[in-house]
């Protein structure tokens, strides 16, 4: 690349604020150079800022070998202080309040009616975007929307800092509404939920029957609405979608305890009571919910301890102890247990165990550890972008080199079955002097370094010693038994 088209490609801006660090030369392959900051990567591009201020984006590869690496080494340090577009109307973990209640927000249920087409339609309120596999129309979907609404509302609104803002690329968060069960457990749901929130694929599923709409249409040759709506699985799982930034981050006991806390508040005539948020741990009957996760459940679900539920770091269904986060102990970490599948009876204990933590941390010393630990998750978030977008840069030049790797395999069986060349073990082998082996392949690229040396696969555990506040676990559970026995509540 000529200097010429290497001024033209920094000088391609870029939309969006960069992050700022300091200046440093930047080499192209051909040995040109600029002085610039580091603004971040993205798409295999690394954003240069010029002296200037203006912003531009240079393709990884085709900076120097040394340039490469840095930015292998210090792309997640560059931007683990960037700026939220959140940060600016962030309040002060001690300045946030505990809502009492929080009302349904009429101006965002106004239905945008954007496609009725057989087999797919699609509806638009104030945050979602619905697809559904047969036409309802904007007044059904308007009585549909009001529990997904008041579900943003209701996280939006807790003192937990979160700004639910819809994942990256889509204007809205996205809803799949299907007519029969079948349809919904085409598309890879749980065979036992009555809703899910898909994290890889980022979008929330329902079956009509949950929805409260009839699973055929009626003489009209239209869809009605026949029972009640299942709103306790629609805010459990769209309070995944609300939080689904901090998800990566977390333990999965303390996903789904926020998931079943703020799914168990009473919810009637489109207010959350907030402040009646124990009445769950109240006199109730087995079987009261008889939808959705708890739909087989016909008993009292009971309290694992502290000390069982900390272990369910990574999966509800298999407890997998994580002693560290960082990268360097994970030699030490404890393997998941093997286990036959949990009965719906074992689910519903962890379930029931995790929101009895969730609400122990709502209102442990005011509910400060529980902000200060969202606290902790808003920064940490900053700080993986660059490390995935290296990681997908690796797998990229991994697979250009992998027709190599191939092909030398191929050469070294090749050569091995000659006479005279002998296995040592270990990846040694001796062979005759008039041999000569296949030439290795090149090296592979390093691999990316993550963020303070922490594991990929453990960081959900990084920020608990907040949470902890200097207890251990034994003592947690005292604390927790002595909150439910003070206000009157059952574990």
């Amino acid at each position: 690349m000529s200097r010429q088209l290497f001024i033209l490609a920094l000088l391609s801006l870029l939309a969006g604020p960069p992050a700022r660090g300091e200046p440093r030369s930047w080499t192209n392959a051909q040995g040109k150079q600029l002085q610039a900051e580091f603004g971040g990567l993205k798409d295999g591009n690394v954003t240069l800022i010029m002296p200037g201020g203006q912003t531009a984006a240079v393709q990884l590869a085709s900076l120097s070998a040394e340039d490469q690496e840095w930015v292998r080494v210090n792309a997640s340090k560059a931007v683990a202080g960037s700026v939220d577009p959140a940060d600016a109307a962030r309040v002060p973990w001690d300045k946030r309040r505990m809502p009492t209640e929080v009302r349904e927000p009429m101006i965002y249920m106004n239905i945008k009616v954007v496609k009725e087409a057989p087999g797919e339609c699609i509806y638009e309120s104030g945050h979602f975007q619905f697809r559904t596999s047969a036409k309802l129309g904007a007044i059904l979907m308007k009585d549909v929307c009001r529990a997904f609404e008041s579900t943003y509302e209701l996280v939006r609104m807790m003192p937990w800092g979160i700004t639910p803002k819809p994942e990256e690329g889509r204007a809205k968060f996205q809803a799949e509404l299907f007519a029969t069960r079948q349809q919904y457990l085409a598309s890879g749901a749980p065979p036992w939920s009555g809703g899910v929130y898909v994290r890889n694929e980022k979008v929330f599923r329902m079956p009509f029957e949950e929805l409260g709409i009839s699973n055929t249409v009626g003489a009209n040759g239209a869809y009605y609405r026949k029972g009640e709506i299942n709103n306790d699985t629609i805010t459990h799982e769209i309070t995944h979608q609300m939080m689904h930034e901090y998800l990566p981050y977390m333990p999965v006991w303390l996903i789904e305890g926020l998931a079943e806390y703020t799914s168990n508040l009473t919810y009637k005539g489109g207010m959350f009571s907030v402040s009646g948020d124990g009445s769950a741990f109240g006199a109730r009957q087995p079987g009261s919910r008889n939808r959705g996760l708890m739909a087989a459940m016909r008993y009292q679900p009971g309290w694992l301890g502290v000390k069982e539920m900390w272990g369910y770091t990574t999966d509800i269904s298999t407890r997998n102890e994580i002693t560290s986060y960082k990268l360097s102990d994970q030699t030490n970490q404890q393997q998941p247990m093997r286990s036959q599948p949990p009965s719906m009876e074992d689910l519903a204990n962890r379930y029931h165990s995790a929101h009895i933590l969730a609400y122990f941390f709502v209102h442990d010393a005011g509910g400060k550890n529980l902000m200060r630990y969202f606290d902790a998750l808003h920064e940490e978030k900053k700080k993986w972008p660059a490390f995935w977008e290296l990681v997908k840069v690796h797998n990229e030049k991994l697979q250009k080199l992998r027709p190599a790797y191939d092909a030398y395999r191929k050469e070294m069986q090749l050569f091995m079955q000659k006479p005279g060349v002998k296995d040592l073990g270990g990846g040694r082998f001796s062979y005759p002097k008039d041999l000569t082996p296949p030439a290795s392949p090149p090296d592979p690229p390093p691999e990316p370094e993550p963020p303070e040396g922490t594991d990929p696969d453990a960081v959900c555990v990084k920020h608990l010693r907040i949470l902890l506040n200097d207890r251990t676990l034994a003592r947690l559970d005292e604390e927790v038994r002595a909150m439910f026995q003070k206000n009157g509540l059952s574990l």
